[in-house]
């Protein structure tokens, strides 16, 4: 038996092989990382809808909901268990940036590249961690993006039918998939593929996402259009810091040293012969990039089209690499890629002590400009990046609260409700109150305000957070303790008890409902 030939014909070192091993190296990743730091602030949030399972949610789509509530009925609810299916949306994205270089023509080389690259961004470290709509937003994205690319260059229209269940679904799961159809259908206007106008499965595709997207439209309408409000609220208070050079910036860091291939990536869609059948997705992205940087919004939203554009540049680099028969390239820049994107892992992957971080980033700061990453929403530089400062302090805050309600006298515990200033604080509650004997917390933010102020009309209430002078509704309010963090967001947090109430939570809702943003 010719064991060489075999070996290369056998499945297990074929080039989807490959890019499947390279794919379960970013789960793995992910999965030995995954629970060195607390949980997210805003993952609190996403834990918390799925007990309130809903055709939508002030601040998201539904889908959020449902892949919580898989995590917390099926996979366990614990940290591993949440962080568990947006590590694995990462790996599905590294293999469909082969399968994506692979359609477009790019062989072994070019698929490993891409795929490499994608795995030591830090952007994609930072989302393949954290239980969120983004992770899933950009498994959408891609999805689309794969089928779009076997229907430009296969002329498969049946793939309309499929794309526009993805696109679909990606509406259930965040808005910004919008930027990704508006993108298609510019770039189909723009391209030699406007043909596909005149194609039925197309329209039939806009169709299919319409109705998928229509009980979360319907839920909008019965629900005053509350999106509208929470974006108006969202470019008031966070976006009101946006800088477009950060903004700029920041696409560079998000992808670090791949940067350049992400810009050969544009290069060939636009510019190269070869790849101007795939010229729909260069405008997705420049469409995409325009939009948010004329609408002041938030960085991450661009980061679902870098896979695309670092397909596109692997196989215009492995082109190029065979046309000048300058094979050592191909060691030289994956060897060079990982080499300097090791230094950066802390940014995106959360492995180091909260003492070495703080010490880390500053260094890195001080000495190769990478201080824009400490940049919050509030527009100001902060000693941790923001996504660590909200990953740290939780259960010790839980723990704080419960020793203040359980000092309480046991009729006083029976009448307590817990209110908190923020969703992170509420839902940290919520998360840990059977091991802490506590009861569900409540907070006016976002959609904890539409599951209601519950059955107590707070008579007794322990409240974390707050100024002492957001209390006129109760007669007596005394300071219980004061939580500090050393590294969290919020350094400081009160913990207050009120009694003696003039109203009840239940008649004060109703007027509450200003202060949910």
């Amino acid at each position: 038996m010719n064991l060489k030939k075999y070996i290369s014909k056998n499945y297990l070192l074929n080039d989807f092989a490959v890019i499947f091993y390279l794919a379960i190296f970013k789960l793995l990743l992910h999965l030995l990382t995954n629970t060195i730091y607390n949980f997210h602030r805003d993952e609190f949030l996403y834990i918390e809808m799925g007990k309130h399972i809903d055709w939508g949610y002030v601040e998201v789509p539904p889908l959020i909901g449902i892949y919580s509530k898989i995590a917390g009925d099926l996979l366990g609810g614990s940290l591993f268990a949440y962080r568990f299916l947006p590590a694995l949306s990462g790996a599905i994205i590294v293999l469909l940036t082969g399968l994506m270089v692979k359609e477009m023509g790019g062989k072994r080389y070019a698929q490993i590249l891409a795929a490499v690259s994608v795995i030591l961004s830090p952007l994609y470290l930072r989302t393949g961690t954290l239980f969120q709509p983004v992770p899933f937003d950009q498994l959408y994205w891609l999805l689309g993006a794969y089928l779009l690319i076997r229907i430009l260059n296969r002329n498969e229209t049946k793939m309309w039918i499929l794309f526009g269940l993805v696109c679909g679904l990606g509406l259930l799961n965040k808005y910004t998939m919008l930027l990704f159809g508006f993108g298609v259908f510019i770039g189909l206007i723009l391209s030699v593929q406007r043909k596909y106008f005149l194609s039925k499965k197309f329209w039939i595709a806009g169709g299919i996402s319409l109705i998928i997207f229509l009980p979360n439209l319907i839920w909008q309408h019965q629900n005053d259009w509350v999106v509208f409000e929470f974006i108006s609220a969202l470019g008031s208070q966070q976006l009101v810091n946006f800088d477009p050079f950060g903004f700029v910036l920041t696409q560079v860091f998000f992808v670090w040293m791949a940067f350049p291939i992400a810009l050969l990536g544009l290069y060939f869609f636009f510019f190269s012969k070869s790849g101007k059948n795939y010229r729909p997705l260069g405008w997705i992205y420049f469409s995409s990039f325009l939009i948010l940087l004329f609408l002041s919004g938030k960085h991450y939203y661009l980061g679902p089209t870098y896979p695309m554009l670092l397909a596109g540049g692997a196989v215009m680099i492995q082109r190029w690499i065979e046309k000048k028969h300058r094979h050592w390239f191909k060691p030289a820049i994956v060897g060079l890629l990982i080499f300097f994107s090791l230094g950066i892992f802390p940014y995106g992957l959360p492995i180091l002590p909260f003492p070495q971080l703080e010490k880390y980033v500053k260094y890195m700061a001080d000495n190769y400009g990478l201080a824009e990453a400490l940049r919050w929403e509030d527009g100001k530089l902060h000693r941790l990046p923001q996504d660590y400062a909200d990953m740290t302090g939780w259960e010790n805050q839980v723990a704080h609260v419960a020793k203040v309600y359980h000092n309480l006298p046991p009729e006083e515990q029976g009448k307590c409700v817990l209110w908190c200033s923020n969703y992170g604080g509420a839902g940290a509650v919520n998360y840990y109150r059977k091991k802490y004997d506590l009861p569900r917390a409540i907070t006016l933010a976002g959609s904890f305000y539409t599951w209601g102020p519950g059955e107590l009309p707070g008579e007794i209430v322990i409240a974390l957070g707050f100024d002492k002078d957001d209390f006129g509704n109760w007669q007596n309010v005394d300071l219980a303790t004061t939580i500090k963090h050393e590294y969290a967001r919020e350094e400081k947090m009160p913990v207050w008890i009120c009694r003696n109430p003039k109203k009840t939570l239940q008649e004060l809702w109703p007027d509450w409902k200003r202060y949910r943003f």
